[in-house]
């Protein structure tokens, strides 16, 4: 019944195809075998008190029950959903019967030794593709974020107006694999940086901080030894430039452009950030938006993959998904949005009921567990729209007050002093 199922499925993967095949064949060869092992288990009915041989197809039966017991094993162990143990116990029992159904009927069994090989050999030639089909796009496929995204961005200045600079943006995006690809996030964010004068000398306790810790956005972490940016930038745009869940077809480039108004001679430096990231389009997503859920400072986003055929519910689960999410803000005790966003992924176990992860699980996957493995597709560009202010010329709200950078111009302010003095000495 589940292999008939999974084979009648329109429009379907090998790695259902595959296991509804050998179920269904593995069906019609137990049917035979039964036929056949009901005269054996009717004692009173044999013909001169002597027990029947054992033929065709019960030696091949309990060769099957053993090659399936394996199947589901390893399938299993490929697997990571909450009804692993009991998988592995039923692929056991399937093992455990055709080994017993050998032991009992071993010196009946009439079965040439080539002919035997010979099925050894292919069933475990199938078995080992199916099975790698069926690990490839149950389990890899799912957790392993595709690397062939390429994104670029350009930034233009066309004119001041108003009191305001026009900012052009162009954000590009291409496919630059073989094979087309669904994306499930994207982002940009448009920062705008104060940079002041503050001459100092490069010292290795000023460097090091820079090579410390997990690195987020190279673009935005260096040191200069003649201004220093003010930092984190103020986040003047953010966004999604990519419409969720859309396709992408092998080299086929697409691009967005977006006009920018920026507060002139505020900010001496803009910078632009994009990134994007895409799962093979053999991971079946459900025809569905994705559930979206604020937590705390971030973005979730539930993706529900689409269910197929009931052998894979038996073994990996019922339902799957994969979150998503925007990290806002890294530090949550800060008032103050980072630029630094970014997105990051998490595939949960498969369940057999398929209810959505809860706030718990949510929480849990992101703290505990492992990133899914990828190289983040990302692209920067930065635009000098004034010059470089002098540390005394700047004026500090609030929140920059609180974050410290009111210290950060007073050290500037004597060694840009100190400078002015020698150099009109010089001259």
């Amino acid at each position: 019944m589940v292999g008939a199922h999974d084979v009648t499925l329109p429009g379907d993967r090998l790695a259902v195809l595959f296991p509804g095949v050998l179920l269904v064949c593995c069906g019609g060869v137990f049917i035979g075998a039964v036929w056949k092992l009901i005269p054996i288990g009717r004692p009173k009915k044999w013909p001169e008190r002597k027990q029947p041989p054992c033929e065709e197809p019960v030696p091949l039966a309990f060769f099957l029950s053993i090659l399936l017991g394996v199947y589901v094993f390893f399938g299993a162990q490929a697997a990571t959903g909450t009804q692993q143990t009991i998988v592995v116990i039923v692929s056991l029992v399937f093992i455990a019967v055709g080994a017993l159904g050998f032991v009992l009927f071993w010196d009946e069994i009439e079965v040439s030794i080539v002919r035997v090989g010979a099925t050894v050999a292919l069933t475990l030639a199938g078995l080992l593709v199916g099975g790698w089909e069926f690990w490839y796009q149950n389990q890899y496929a799912p957790s392993h974020l595709d690397r062939a995204v390429e994104v670029q961005v350009g930034l233009k200045k066309l004119r001041t107006q108003g009191g305001y600079d026009v900012v052009s943006a162009t954000l590009g995006y291409q496919d630059v694999g073989d094979r087309s690809l669904i994306v499930l996030g994207s982002d940009y964010t448009l920062t705008g940086a104060v940079v002041v004068v503050c001459p100092r000398e490069a010292t290795p306790g000023r460097e090091a901080k820079f090579f410390a810790g997990q690195l987020p956005d190279p673009q935005t972490s260096r040191f200069t030894s003649a201004v220093r940016e003010l930092r984190p930038a103020t986040v003047l745009v953010a966004g999604r430039f990519i419409a969720d869940g859309k396709h992408l077809g092998p080299n086929v480039p697409a691009s967005r452009q977006m006009i920018f108004y920026v507060p002139h001679d505020r900010y001496q430096l803009l910078r632009l950030r994009a990134q994007a990231f895409a799962v093979s389009d053999s991971v079946a997503l459900a025809n569905k938006p994705p559930e979206i859920r604020n937590l705390g400072n971030d973005a979730f986003y539930l993706w529900k993959l689409k269910g197929s055929g009931w052998f894979q519910d038996l073994v990996s689960g019922r339902l799957g998904w994969i979150v998503t999410r925007y990290e806002l803000v890294p530090l949550p005790h800060k008032t103050r949005s980072s630029p630094d966003l970014r997105v990051t992924a998490r595939y949960p176990s498969r369940t057999w009921s398929g209810n959505e992860p809860s706030d718990a699980q949510i929480t849990h996957l992101f703290n505990d567990q492992t990133p899914v493995e990828t190289t983040e597709s990302f692209a920067d560009a930065e635009l000098p729209v004034a010059p470089v202010a002098m540390p005394s010329a700047v004026k500090l709200d609030e929140a920059a007050v609180e974050l410290g950078q009111k210290k950060v111009l007073k050290a500037c302010i004597p060694k840009h002093a100190s400078v002015k003095r020698e150099a009109v000495a010089g001259h």
